[in-house]
């Protein structure tokens, strides 16, 4: 096992150092846009600072949730499954020594793309700027750090999850979205059509995937490095719908990650004969697929709440919805004749969509009047 996940370190240098050379542009650009002297400095008003760690944690949590795929590569072909089978490893060990190699060198990469952040805040910070009107609060790029590989890497195997229900790349991509999609706006949905408040729901809308980890990571660590203080205090506007939201977020991405990691260890890759193909021998992809659609159109719905003219502008999205869950699931199966219960699925989707749109709708203007 140490000797394959050596090779496949080896075998993906040149993924090492493109992802270097990402991290380590954004590190750089975004401490040398972090400017520690103003002009109102010496004035009643002096602009807020901004440390900028979004666009490193951005990146680098985008990243991690695209790392599955290339990691993936003996699930979409037959000949690569059939030559990574005749290694002398079980099958689980060539995918632990996939995924963890993967792991290993964007973690590598970050380590060195922080490290260049921080040192060029420091030398602007203390050498460069003659009169700084603030200095960060640097201990707290340590925690930061930690944080980023374990949220990061709990992202890693979120999108696994999903990527790994498919065995062909469009598939994945495919599965990979909607997944997210639906995931993401879990909460958000049942909250919105409840309430019909459009503030207290977007407090929600930060789900258990890439947008939570990059929204609640950046925002607590930027307040912390630059004000040292956490961005969501008591007594604030809307501040327990704030925690509420923070804290079901969390066990919401804990659970998530629990399975992956689950799946992960235990489950076994399709045998080769599947490889490559845009069918499955489990109906993961489908479930997930048709729960992201469904997300979409509940999401579309709640334009409905709005004025006349976004009213009718849902209408025509319903259409264009239709549309496009027609054509993906066509280019899922590589089919565009649909058979007859995939057809009723795709109509009681969007009809369920449209109805509780409709519902919704009036229950709001009912609640108004």
């Amino acid at each position: 096992m140490k000797r394959y996940l050596r090779l496949s370190i080896i075998r993906k240098l040149p993924l090492f150092v493109v992802l270097s050379v990402l991290l380590l542009t954004v590190a750089f650009v975004s401490a040398s846009n972090v400017e520690f002297e103003s002009y109102y400095a010496y004035y009643e008003y002096s602009p807020l600072p901004n440390c900028d760690v979004a666009g490193l944690i951005s990146t680098f949590f985008l990243v991690m949730m695209a790392l599955p795929f290339f990691s993936m590569n003996y699930r979409y072909s037959l000949g690569k499954s059939d030559l990574y089978r005749q290694v002398a490893f079980k099958d689980k060990r060539i995918r632990w020594g996939e995924h963890l190699s993967s792991l290993i060198i964007v973690c590598i990469a970050f380590t060195i793309a922080i490290s260049v952040q921080v040192c060029t805040l420091l030398v602007k910070n203390y050498i460069v700027a003659k009169h700084p009107y603030f200095y960060l609060n640097y201990i707290w790029f340590i925690p930061m750090y930690f944080t980023c590989l374990v949220v990061g890497t709990g992202v890693y195997f979120i999108s696994y999850l999903l990527v790994s229900r498919s065995n062909v790349f469009i598939n994945s991509l495919l599965v990979l979205c909607m997944g997210f999609l639906f995931i993401n706006f879990l909460t958000y949905i049942p909250v919105y059509y409840a309430t019909a408040d459009s503030t207290i729901s977007m407090y929600f809308a930060d789900g258990p995937t890439v947008v939570g980890a990059i929204s609640y990571t950046s925002r607590t660590f930027n307040e912390l490095i630059c004000y040292n203080k956490f961005y969501m205090e008591v007594g604030e506007t809307y501040w327990e719908y704030q925690i509420a939201a923070f804290i079901i977020c969390i066990v919401e991405f804990i659970s998530l990650v629990t399975l992956s990691i689950i799946a992960f260890v235990l489950e076994k890759d399709p045998s080769s004969e599947w490889a490559g193909k845009p069918d499955s021998n489990k109906p993961y992809q489908e479930i997930i697929f048709h729960a992201g659609f469904a997300t979409i159109g509940l999401l579309i719905g709640v334009l409905m709440s709005g004025s006349l003219f976004t009213t009718i502008m849902s209408l025509l999205f319903y259409v264009i919805y239709a549309v496009s869950y027609y054509t993906l699931y066509g280019l899922l199966h590589r089919n565009f004749k649909l058979k007859g219960y995939q057809y009723a699925i795709i109509f009681g989707i969007v009809g369920f969509s449209i109805v509780a749109s409709i519902v919704y709708l009036f229950a709001h203007v009912s609640r108004i009047h």
